[in-house]
């Protein structure tokens, strides 16, 4: 089972920006930004995820992480810079952007964080040899782009730490987030003894150690378990600090179906406790069911935010496919959009029973994703993510952005019923998604990869959008 839904990216330069309407509508490019409003950085022959990371500095600069390719098996941590207007950042790295080498036979990065002293933390996963066994990896940069020796991962600068409970120890981190203190908390999935996932958390104390106060050894491992079984396959895909100091993680719960999956929440106290009043045990599932009793019903969470009522709001994909299967890649999946109350509850103010589904519909059977989700002002929410448009290879995917009302309802004043694509490559076939929506002051910025069908290399996204309405002070 593909319980990541990864997928590699490759991409070449585009010559030319994409038109502009003379009135800039909302969601349009911001062409004051890069290039015609986005800025696209090649790396050779890259790898990028559906939980690759975004952030953006105080100053206004852009980080983006993902993975670059060091011959055709092996990957290293990349990190690029762009500057608040969208061009590479020169004063990074001298180039724009470095790598990091675990030492291990491929490394990716998943997630990027920028504390209030401007270093930069990073997480990921690196894999040793050419097995199965992966561990939890962690880097601190400076603010330059060189590797944080004299504080971090004892005069490393990088970390690696491995929960192997058993089976294959296949352990992966696919989520970052900073606590106040400056402790940093990484999510992800362990594998089992059972040969199944659990979701996986690591907290580090400021110098890379593991925080024994968490739990004693810094590390937590939860199952979901929906199936009575111990061998499924449970895991977080993004992991946000709440503002009472709880660890919110959101991913999927095996339900015991093939290829079945559900939505799934964890949280946790302070010290790495299950919140009891979280859903009694901590932990939470939204089932779509979209395909009925006999459907794939392959239902995850990617993105998550968490509003300013301490909302949790999720977004990911649900399965309308009415048979079964165990890849995601060939389901019939809408974008997926789902609201809990402060208790794990659905909220029923929102959608229908808290749910609500998007269709781009652009190919039969074609994938679509909500990768990330951000809040505006008055309470609508941007999600960020990709639709494909064609079935066969060679497979067209579109970045894409959806506008929602407050009750989770399409709003109509925004693109084609709530929805836009944007197209960053148009002269061949290609893979672009958005898998990152942020601030940058009022103006909003995306992040995301691109690929073209000769599989050469990866291009970085970065665009701006422009939006009438400053965002709400929210966890994403």
């Amino acid at each position: 089972m593909q319980v990541h839904a990864r997928r590699r990216l490759c991409a070449s330069f585009i010559a030319a920006a994409m038109a502009s309407s003379a009135v800039a509508a909302e969601g349009d490019l911001d062409t004051t930004f890069g290039a015609g409003g986005f800025r696209l950085s090649g790396i050779l022959d890259g790898y990028a995820s559906l939980t690759s990371g975004m952030a953006v500095q105080p100053d206004g600069k852009i980080l983006l992480c993902e993975g670059e390719s060091t011959s055709p098996t092996s990957y290293d941590f990349f990190i690029a810079r762009f500057t608040a207007d969208g061009a590479v950042d020169t004063s990074f790295s001298f180039d724009g952007h470095t790598t990091i080498d675990f030492g291990g036979n491929s490394d990716t990065c998943s997630g990027i964080v920028v504390q209030p002293d401007g270093k930069i933390v990073v997480a990921g996963t690196t894999t040793p040899d050419q097995s199965a066994n992966s561990d939890f990896a962690v880097a601190r940069l400076n603010s330059d782009g060189t590797l944080d020796t004299a504080g971090f991962g004892n005069g490393t600068g990088k970390t690696v730490v491995a929960f192997d409970l058993g089976g294959n120890n296949a352990d992966a981190a696919t989520g970052v987030a900073l606590r106040a203190d400056g402790r940093i908390v990484v999510a992800g999935s362990a594998a089992t003894a059972s040969n199944g996932l659990d979701f996986a958390i690591l907290q580090l104390n400021t110098d890379g150690s593991r925080d024994t106060g968490f739990n004693l050894t810094g590390r937590v491992t939860v199952g979901f378990d929906l199936a009575g079984s111990s061998n499924k396959s449970d895991a977080a895909q993004r992991v946000l600090i709440d503002a009472s100091g709880r660890i919110v993680a959101a991913g999927f719960a095996d339900h015991g179906l093939p290829g079945g999956l559900d939505m799934a929440v964890l949280r946790l106290l302070p010290n790495g406790q299950p919140d009891p009043d979280f859903n009694a045990d901590g932990r939470a599932t939204l089932a779509f069911d979209l395909g009925g009793a006999n459907g794939g019903n392959t239902d995850q969470a990617v993105g998550m935010m968490i509003d300013r009522q301490e909302r949790i709001v999720l977004t990911g994909a649900a399965d309308s496919s009415t048979t079964s299967h165990t890849d995601p890649n060939t389901a019939n999946l809408d974008v997926a959009v789902a609201r809990l109350l402060p208790d794990g509850s659905p909220d029923a103010t929102f959608g229908i029973g808290g749910k609500t589904v998007i269709a781009f519909d652009l190919a039969p059977n074609g994938p679509d994703y909500g990768i990330a989700v951000h809040e505006q002002g008055n309470g609508r929410l941007y999600v960020a993510g990709t639709a494909i448009g064609l079935q066969a290879p060679p497979a067209y995917e579109y970045a894409t952005l959806v506008r929602l009302l407050p009750d989770g309802s399409p709003d109509t004043s925004f693109g084609t019923v709530g929805k836009r694509l944007y197209d960053f490559e148009q002269s061949t076939p290609s893979g672009q998604l958005f898998h990152s929506i942020a601030m940058q002051g009022s103006k909003i910025v995306l992040g995301g990869a691109l690929n073209s069908v000769d599989i050469t290399h990866i291009d970085f996204i970065v665009a701006r959008i422009t939006d009438d309405l400053i965002f709400a002070d929210s966890f994403e």
